[in-house]
């Protein structure tokens, strides 16, 4: 659906210029003598391994395995052309078909090979489909109104803009836990499919997840009816001071329209007094809920959470205007509706919110109607999408919730602009960079036809990469990227998903570590062990230094409790399964207790939550089977668990 982009033909501006395959313009065929050489075709590569086109580098095509990936002995793959690609020309018939019969042999060994797994190992049992998908970013960032917006765009997307890293593989509904995540074996709040080397049991507790998220979306419904029918707080002191929260506590974590919206919205309802059942009506009961919400730091489970009485009358007038695709204000009432359901730990619930408004972008980018708005509309929209695309792909992580193709509409939208100095806006355009380069490298590292896919070479320029990324933040939202304090929720909550990423990158090390040491799968010679080994303690490292900054955004409610919550189980878990590991003796970090009775210590608190509360049962029997006899009992009696 992207149409491609105009670029200028002065040769000022092309020369030089690296085409989107990693082949260079500067380097192609010159025009023969007593030719114009503005009318001869440059020649390029017209299709690159996804390898050869992640690290910019020249690849020679050749299929199945081009020259590099088979130097590497990793697997080479190539994404599939799409309307508008160059073609390269079909080869002659004898040469396809022998060209095919070879594909066709390597695909039914690969096939067979498959299936044996499936039936030797218990860890294969489950259907995974690969629903990976293609990550375009935006390229059009020269025309920014703002200088220093277009210096943050460039800070934020360098090294990055040069097309996608993953390949684009056509979607399959038919399981929705993608082929990385299920492979990997990563442990999590819902399930851990153990390797076979790997000596614990796993767990899948998606349906007792499911059936807590039902429940309490049928109890929120009971409460709605009767809240309707109450009085509400609506005095000019309460809505100023619920306001004033709403904008510290989450406009200037995601800036989705300005100050002035905000106090449009409320003066016009209060002088309606309250009663006009439209749109911006609406947006004002959602942000005085997200504010209420906002402040509230307990972390005791509640029977009611705050604001929710704000929250009722707005999802009522919101049922109303739900057939409004095209009115701006009702999307961004579903993302304030998704984001009062994340503060209020009901995945679920804000999945079902923002998976609407994800359909209502992609609806309207498909039609004309972006065309007919003017400029501040436009830009409204583009700030509403990328804030659905964030909610979206963190609750597609940790839910294991297929995705819904918001991402193919990526290279349509291009980055929010500002003009205003903001540190809110920023973080946002901070936060959309981190979360696109997250997608693409669980595109590219991983498992694949249950091989594991670690690939050494290519998992070190990825965490190159990353590191680039933080050089290239502006001062204004630099996190230190060790356990100092920040204080400053956005920054913590940003270092957090930094880390993350790390350990992401390095766990296929770890596994590979623990398979080589159980004297399983195919040797290493020193070189890949020692790179491995290396990518594998920083996975560990991560974990550990990830744990230690947690409790920022666990000390009551916040825009990142949620994720850091899934997060923070799943290091917890990791450091278990590594406890006193043989294969691993090499990273200290394994043989130490304190890091595990600090993860344990900042999740309590949250075990009112009926899946921190299984998360914990089963992390109090993992510990006990690595020999962890720290008093787990006494903490058990303390938190109320059982």
């Amino acid at each position: 659906m992207a149409t491609k982009r105009k670029h200028d033909a002065s040769p000022s501006r092309n020369s030089g210029r690296r085409g989107p395959e990693g082949a260079d313009a500067s380097t192609s065929p010159q025009a023969a003598p007593g030719t114009t050489a503005e009318n001869y075709p440059r020649k390029r590569i017209a299709i690159a391994c996804n390898v050869c086109r992640f690290r910019k580098t020249r690849c020679d095509a050749v299929k199945p395995s081009c020259g590099f990936c088979t130097d590497l002995g990793i697997e080479c793959t190539y994404r599939k052309p799409t309307v508008g690609d160059r073609v390269k020309p079909v080869s002659n018939p004898p040469d396809a078909i022998t060209s095919i019969e070879r594909r066709l042999s390597q695909l039914e060994a690969r096939m067979e090979s498959t299936q044996q797994m499936v039936q030797n190992s218990p860890s294969m049992l489950s259907p995974n489909v690969s629903i990976t998908s293609d990550i375009l970013l935006p390229r059009d960032v020269g025309s920014r109104r703002s200088s220093v917006n277009r210096n943050v765009v460039e800070y934020l997307n360098a090294h990055t803009s040069n097309g996608s890293v993953g390949t684009p593989v056509s979607y399959d509904f038919a399981y929705r836990q993608s082929t990385t995540e299920a492979l990997t074996a990563r442990p999590s709040l819902l399930t851990f499919h153990a390797p076979y080397y790997i000596h614990y049991e796993g767990w899948d507790y998606t349906a007792e997840f499911y059936d807590d998220e039902i429940s309490a979306g049928e109890q929120l419904c009971d409460q709605f009816e009767e809240l309707l029918m109450q009085p509400i707080d609506l005095s000019r002191r309460t809505t100023r001071r619920l306001q004033q929260s709403f904008v510290e506590n989450f406009l200037r974590w995601t800036p989705i329209f300005d100050q002035k919206t905000c106090v449009t919205a409320l003066e016009t309802a209060a002088a309606d007094n309250y009663l006009r059942q439209n749109p911006s009506t609406c947006l004002t009961y959602m942000f005085l809920a997200l504010g209420a919400i906002s402040e509230d730091r307990s972390e005791s489970p509640e029977n009611q959470a705050p604001g929710l009485e704000y929250l009722a009358r707005g999802c009522s007038i919101l049922e109303r205007c739900s057939l409004r695709t095209g009115s701006l204000a009702t999307m961004q009432c579903r993302l304030l509706q998704a984001s009062y359901f994340k503060f209020a730990i009901r995945p679920m619930q804000a999945w079902n919110s923002i998976t609407q408004a994800a359909r209502d972008c992609m609806h309207l980018l498909s039609s004309r109607f972006i065309d007919r708005m003017n400029r501040s509309e436009q830009e409204a929209f583009h700030r509403a999408f990328w804030a659905c695309s964030t909610i979206l792909h963190e609750l597609e992580a940790t839910m294991k919730m297929h995705p819904i193709g918001l991402r193919h509409f990526h290279e349509l939208v291009p980055l929010p602009q500002f003009e205003e100095e903001d540190s809110g806006f920023y973080y946002f355009l901070a936060q959309i960079s981190l979360r696109k380069f997250l997608t693409q490298s669980l595109e590219v590292v991983g498992y694949h036809s249950g091989k594991v896919i670690y690939a050494p070479v290519v998992t070190k320029e990825l965490r190159k990469q990353v590191r680039e990324w933080y050089d290239h933040l502006p001062s204004i939202t630099r996190f230190p990227i060790d356990a100092t304090p920040v204080f400053d929720c956005r920054k913590s909550f940003l270092r957090g998903q930094y880390i993350a990423l790390f350990v992401v990158l390095g766990w296929p090390s770890v596994l590979k570590i623990i398979e080589h040491g159980e004297g399983e799968g195919i040797p290493l010679d020193q070189e890949t062990l020692s790179v491995t080994r290396d990518q594998a303690q920083g996975c560990i490292r991560g974990c550990c230094l990830f744990l230690g900054v947690a409790d920022e955004q666990l000390m009551g409610r916040k825009m990142g409790t949620h994720f850091t919550l899934w997060a923070a189980y799943a290091m917890f878990a990791t450091l278990i399964l590594t406890y006193n590991c043989p294969s691993l003796a090499f990273v200290e970090e394994t043989r130490q207790e304190h890091h595990i009775r600090n993860a344990y210590e900042i999740l309590r608190p949250w075990s009112h939550l009926p899946l921190i509360h299984r998360g914990l049962e089963r992390a109090r029997i993992l510990m006990r089977q690595a020999g962890l006899h720290f008093d787990l009992d006494a903490v058990q009696h303390k938190s109320g668990l059982t």
